[in-house]
């Protein structure tokens, strides 16, 4: 099996007015400079982000909860205990007119260790901003109302290419 084969894209799993509520209700105001692991804002990552808005927490989750399972159906030996926790949701801004990006990087995390990532497509009109993996070797095609699941580990290097034009939005979240 490749290793791209467990970079899951899940289509359509979030309805399109409830993607287009929530970018609607972000005020650009309450966003701060997003950070990396150790806490800090680094050139590694140009974007802005906020917890997502506890309004939309139940939907989200449950956005959450059907593609981790539609992910463990299709890899049988990913089972989760009784404990499984997300991490919380962050909702991203990557503006346009600051070229906003997240240079290749993983998602492991050596304090709060990560099993699965997660990051929700909430639009996709805007250039660039591509979620590439491997060097940028492989694409994931952007597509409002998707989520993309994958292994946090080492293994899976992954970015988000500037964005060149309009705003790109999303939301993160680790199943750990």
């Amino acid at each position: 099996m490749e290793m791209k084969n467990f970079i899951q894209k899940y289509n359509d799993i979030i309805d399109y007015e409830l993607c287009d509520q929530i970018i609607k209700e972000a005020d650009e105001n309450h966003f701060k400079s997003a950070t990396t692991g150790d806490g800090n804002v680094s050139d590694y990552r140009n974007c802005i982000a906020k917890p997502l808005s506890d309004k939309f927490d139940k939907s989200i989750f449950e956005v959450v909860a059907k593609s981790l399972r539609k992910y463990c159906e299709t890899f049988k030996w990913c089972e989760f205990g009784l404990n499984i926790e997300d991490t919380g949701y962050q909702h991203l801004f990557y503006k346009g007119s600051n070229r906003g990006e997240y240079k290749m990087h993983t998602d492991h995390f050596d304090l709060h260790p990560r099993v699965l990532s997660c990051s929700m497509i909430l639009n996709d009109n805007y250039d660039g901003g591509d979620f590439v993996f491997f060097d940028e070797q492989y694409l994931v095609k952007k597509k409002k109302g998707s989520v993309i699941m994958f292994p946090s580990n080492f293994c899976f290097p992954h970015a988000v290419t500037p964005v060149t034009n309009g705003d790109r939005h999303s939301i993160i979240t680790w199943i750990r």
